[in-house]
């Protein structure tokens, strides 16, 4: 008996260890503009696989990129998004996607559209970088798409 609980217990503490969390919050979505450009703005150490991966979750949305602006940019007249993010990676025998943060702004504004936050468990999994990013962006882009 005292095995089975405890084999229970420990099933149940991977199940819920293993779950990985997924938000959007929307910035001030009366100044969302058309969803059809957008630029990434690096930050030192963001990596170009996860460049590639942003990019195209955002181009499988129909949005077409533009040349990558100068860090810190929050507005430009000629693209409709400028998109941040923060990655977070760890070593467990192998590399591993901690979290990552995507942020929509107002090209012509600059102003916070959408928030997309992502954080693996603290059991964590070896998520593939790609396929959560085009899932934020999925989320980021319907939720956008929905309030204008």
């Amino acid at each position: 008996m005292f095995l089975r609980v405890l084999l229970l217990l420990a099933s149940v503490s991977l199940l819920v260890g293993c779950g990985t969390t997924r938000e959007v919050r929307l910035g001030r979505v009366e100044s969302v503009p058309s969803l059809h450009s957008a630029a990434l703005v690096p930050r030192e150490g963001n990596s170009n696989d996860m460049d590639e991966h942003l990019s195209a979750a955002l181009e499988a949305h129909g949005m077409a990129l533009k040349a990558p602006l100068r860090a810190g940019t929050r507005k430009a007249a000629d693209v409709d998004l400028i998109v941040t993010y923060d990655d977070v990676w760890r070593w467990d025998v192998v590399m591993y996607l901690q979290s990552l943060t995507i942020r929509f702004y107002a090209g012509a504004s600059g102003t916070l559209l959408a928030t997309g936050r992502w954080e693996n468990s603290a059991l964590h999994g070896l998520q593939d970088a790609g396929a959560v990013t085009r899932e934020v962006v999925d989320d980021m882009v319907t939720r956008l798409q929905a309030a204008r």
